[in-house]
């Protein structure tokens, strides 16, 4: 699809050249005029002389026939560039020395002594912008997402990283200041996670360390579309700009990632009658997370939409006999996985006490305890196992299966958990892992300040 604006010829800047610096004081000249590429003359622009070297500026306006001149110059190399409302100084994309692209902008003059340049032609043209939509594979508004300008390099693309945008709120974007060209506009498939620093004092690390997941999940699984709606790998097609018009309705949908199915079945122990069975599916970062109602009587299931990577599958099954849960994973690579085998059985329990270091006042003890799973992020249809801390700190969580980290709820702020123990002994990074139909009674959970 090639979304055609116009096409215009574009006047180049003109660059006298020589090999001297500026130095000392002189009688040059430097006289020329504003003009657009249809050769409008720009009145009442700023023209703004600058030399690196003498550390020279100096600015004056341009007359109603677009003139201007500089006086009095020592002999240097000198750039001239103009400015006005509505103008834009850019010029289409060039590729750099050092292999990336940028705008170019005003006119280098290399002036002996005493020398005067008399018709400098220094380009403004009018600005145009590159405005849309950035929107989701469901049709959605897709805000925070990063949209970028590049250009067509051989068989690639060149990154323009003067133009770039962010959607708002309702997945709109605009990109201005452009002069007129064919540009390529692209988008990241998510939002990345803003940047933030913690107040250890408010969070747990529990918290800390899911937001640390969430970013490396968004950074892993993050790559680029392009307008109007294709994977980096194809070319996408180009926006050409007429100098001064917008280009507007340039929306971009998001392309997912590589999707496969993962299908199987669930079993359970003969004699139990099911109620109803549920497949939570994902992984920590949650970007997999989803939600399976299975409805075929015989344990027959198939998972759509799955990105490549760890896949943790969570089943909760309403039998007559009480919950039963059962957990699996499989691995998605290069195509869809068949045959997942997922075993229900009676949950795990895990027991165990809250004792705390120095004197701590009842006040500041916690009230309750939750355990948060770490295989995956799990939906919001059942609550996370949550257990009451009676006053000798014993706790028990039942319906538990997977791995888990412990949050305390009711706690001072200046405290926390310091270490988990199981039969004397610290447990990694504070986890526990609970086998089905596992009963755990050993744990000790130390908080301190």
């Amino acid at each position: 699809m090639r979304r055609l604006i116009g096409v215009i010829a574009l006047v180049s800047g003109v660059s006298l050249t020589a090999q001297t610096q500026p130095s000392g004081t002189g009688r040059g000249r430097i006289i020329g005029h504003v003009l657009t590429p249809y050769a409008e003359l720009v009145g009442e622009a700023t023209v703004t002389l600058t030399s690196s070297v003498a550390q020279t500026v100096r600015t004056t306006r341009t007359d109603e026939r677009g003139s201007f001149s500089f006086e009095n110059l020592p002999e240097g190399r000198y750039r001239v560039l103009a400015s006005k409302s509505g103008y834009t100084g850019r010029q289409p994309p060039t590729l750099s020395d050092s292999g990336s692209f940028f705008f170019g902008q005003g006119t280098n003059v290399d002036l002996t002594e005493n020398e005067a340049v008399s018709d400098l032609q220094v380009l403004l043209q009018r600005s145009a912008s590159i405005s849309g939509r950035v929107i989701r594979p469901d049709g959605s508004a897709a805000p925070g997402v990063q949209v970028q300008l590049a250009v067509r390099a051989g068989t690639g693309r060149g990154i323009l990283t003067e133009a770039q945008a962010t959607s708002q709120f309702d997945g709109r974007y605009e990109i201005t200041g452009l002069p007129q060209g064919e540009y390529l506009v692209g988008a990241l498939n998510v939002a990345m996670p803003t940047r933030r620093g913690f107040d250890a004092a408010g969070t747990t690390q529990a918290e800390r360390n899911a937001a640390g997941r969430q970013a490396v999940a968004a950074a892993t699984n993050s790559h680029w579309s392009w307008y109007p709606g294709v994977s980096d790998s194809e070319p996408g097609s180009p926006v050409t700009l007429l100098e001064g018009v917008n280009a507007e309705g340039i929306d971009i949908w998001l392309t997912p990632s590589q999707r496969f199915s993962v299908s199987g079945r669930v079993f359970w122990p003969v004699g139990v009658t099911l109620n109803g069975i549920t497949i939570d599916y994902g992984d920590p970062g949650g970007t997999n997370s989803g939600l399976w109602l299975l409805s075929d009587p015989g344990g027959l299931f198939t998972l759509s939409g799955i990105a490549p990577g760890t896949l943790t599958m969570l089943v909760r099954a309403e039998t007559d006999q009480g919950m039963m849960l059962g957990l699996a994973t499989t691995e998605v690579t290069v195509d869809s996985v068949e045959d997942v085998r997922i075993v229900v059985d009676r949950p795990g329990l895990v027991a165990g006490r809250i004792t705390y270091e120095g004197s701590v006042p009842a006040a500041s003890r916690a009230t309750g305890l939750r355990a948060v799973q770490q295989l995956l992020k799990v939906s919001a249809l059942y609550p996370v196992p949550e257990s009451s801390i009676d006053s000798s700190g014993r706790f028990e969580l039942h319906e538990t299966l997977g791995e888990y980290e412990f949050a305390l709820i009711g706690l001072a702020t200046d405290l926390s958990i310091k270490t988990v123990r199981r039969n004397g002994r610290p447990l990694p990074s504070n986890r526990i892992g609970v086998a089905a139909g596992e009963t755990i009674r050993d744990v000790e959970i130390v908080v301190g300040r």
